[in-house]
């Protein structure tokens, strides 16, 4: 039997038992037979007006991991405490330099500077404004070029580690090379669902502009918060070294050693759930569309969003971003050791932590992976972490190699895009400095190189950001919601879910 019809002339099932008697066939929605009235997942029903009580707004949310949530709240009330009594003595001491100071720099950190990076980053939100739009208008161009393009490069990668003699690093390339040259067929038959989850998800934008703002922000919060990180690892050791310019009475190596450890796990562990949290808000907001029968949009549901994700879903978003924190640990050790082996002339040492680096990468990007399907259940569900989790591998084994591909199409689609951005503010940046003040660049030329490359990766944040921060959230949001409740999309847009159906005909089964 051919699974039901949604488009135009379907029948309008007025509430959700009607619609569970109505999908109850073979190429439906299958029944559990052990609950009644219910799906083969077992999620509880969509009410069909004011979503009072189900998944998705449940009537009364609780604080979800509260171990975690205090364990972090006491990680960060510990870095704060330290970062202001460490830089409180830095400043005390009088230590010279810095920004202000009369380094070799101060002549180019000036307002013109300013002026400069300002300019690169208005031109680098326009541009990736006119990147979306291209998406938009050529979906499936922009997915079919930025996927040949991603095979190239694997290729030519190989290719030119094997030319210079990297030959550890050269079998690695090749295989990911391999593997990218074998998979280019299948995830061009993924296309066509990519290309409508990408409109969708950049049409749902239109209701919810704020997704970008709430992107924006989070990039900005991150990005201060390095800073923050990096002026307090300098006091650190001006204050505790032995050799500190405030050294005190508690000065030793030991004590440096002991307290950038823990900064640098606040640094991963803050920063992740930093990124987590602004993640989930963005995901929540794309829920709110999702399961909005009407369409029309939700005052305040970013703030609501925000406020969800600070307090009920904080534990669970701190227990996924310290298994991250945690990896991203480990891979940082892994390289360090790497590049110690590598100075001392251990070729073996190096090859082997180069294997071993690359092996660690790949479980830390599978564990990412899923990590983030988990935390976009735990934004548009309210579910604990742990429940979240199983639900995901629930959902992995279901539909993950499908996830899999949407996900790596979207991302590739916003890689190339922030790397063209890039490179044309790049090319401004260099064009306004030789317009504006040419003997500056030409005397201060290596500080100026720098101050170029700061204006290329601003670019390439902020179109990084706008794309996979709130588009890509956007269309993995939008995969697991069909996923999960491919009902609420089939009752609100029958003819979108007729497209959707035709390109992936397993839409209309529920996650089993």
């Amino acid at each position: 039997m051919q699974p039901p019809y949604y488009g135009p002339g379907a029948p309008n099932y007025g509430g959700q038992e009607q619609y569970a008697q109505q999908q109850a066939q073979p190429g439906g929605y299958q029944q559990d037979p052990r609950h009644q009235g219910g799906y083969a997942d077992n999620k509880m029903a969509l009410a069909p007006n004011d979503y009072q009580g189900e998944r998705f707004k449940p009537a009364r949310p609780k604080i979800r991991d509260p171990f975690f949530a205090l364990l972090f709240i006491i990680v960060f009330l510990g870095y704060t405490g330290l970062s202001v009594y460490v830089l409180r003595e830095y400043a005390i001491s009088g230590v010279s330099g810095g920004l202000g100071g009369n380094t070799g720099a101060s002549g180019t950190l000036n307002s013109h500077t300013a002026l400069l990076l300002t300019f690169s980053c208005a031109l680098a939100l326009v541009l990736s404004g006119l990147y979306l739009l291209l998406v938009r208008v050529a979906t499936r161009f922009i997915l079919e070029i930025t996927l040949l393009l991603s095979v190239i490069s694997s290729v030519a990668y190989a290719a030119y580690l094997w030319y210079e003699g990297f030959t550890s690093a050269a079998i690695m390339a090749t295989i990911f090379a391999v593997l990218a040259v074998v998979s280019y067929f299948f995830m061009r038959s993924r296309i066509p669902l990519t290309r409508l989850l990408l409109k969708t998800t950049i049409d749902a934008t239109r209701v919810y502009p704020s997704v970008y703002l709430w992107a924006l922000t989070g990039l900005v919060a991150q990005t201060l918060f390095s800073i923050w990180v990096s002026w307090t690892l300098i006091a650190v050791y001006q204050r505790f070294s032995p050799s500190g310019a405030a050294a005190g009475s508690s000065s030793s190596s030991g004590a440096v050693t002991g307290l950038v450890v823990f900064i640098g796990f606040a640094f991963y562990w803050i920063s992740e759930t930093i990124k987590a949290i602004f993640f989930s808000t963005v995901c929540a907001i794309f829920g709110t569309h999702y399961y909005s029968l009407d369409n029309q949009k939700q005052r305040g549901a970013g703030i609501k969003a925000f406020g969800r994700a600070t307090s009920f879903s904080l534990g669970s978003l701190a227990f996924g971003s310290l298994i991250v924190a945690i990896l991203d640990i480990i891979r940082g050790l892994v390289s360090i050791i790497q590049q110690t082996e590598a100075s001392q002339g251990d070729m073996v040492g190096a090859a082997i932590a180069c294997v071993a680096g690359c092996i660690i990468s790949c479980i830390a990007w599978l564990i990412e992976f899923f990590n983030k399907y988990a935390l976009i259940n735990v934004s548009l569900y309210g579910n604990s972490y742990i429940t979240a989790a199983k639900e995901t591998w629930r959902l992995m084994k279901d539909r993950g190699i499908d996830a899999l591909a949407t996900d790596s199409l979207v991302n590739i689609v916003w890689t190339y895009g922030s790397i063209v951005v890039g490179i044309l503010v790049g090319i401004f940046a260099y064009v306004y400095e030789k317009q504006t003040d040419p003997e500056a660049l030409n005397q201060t030329s290596s500080y100026y190189s720098i101050i170029l490359l700061a204006a290329v990766a601003l670019a390439t944040q902020i179109c990084l950001t706008l794309g996979q921060g709130s588009i890509g959230s956007g269309t993995a949001t939008l995969f697991v919601a069909l996923a999960e409740d491919p009902q609420t999309m089939a009752q609100k847009e029958p003819q979108l879910f007729e497209l959707i159906r035709r390109s992936y005909p397993r839409v209309v089964q529920g996650v089993a």
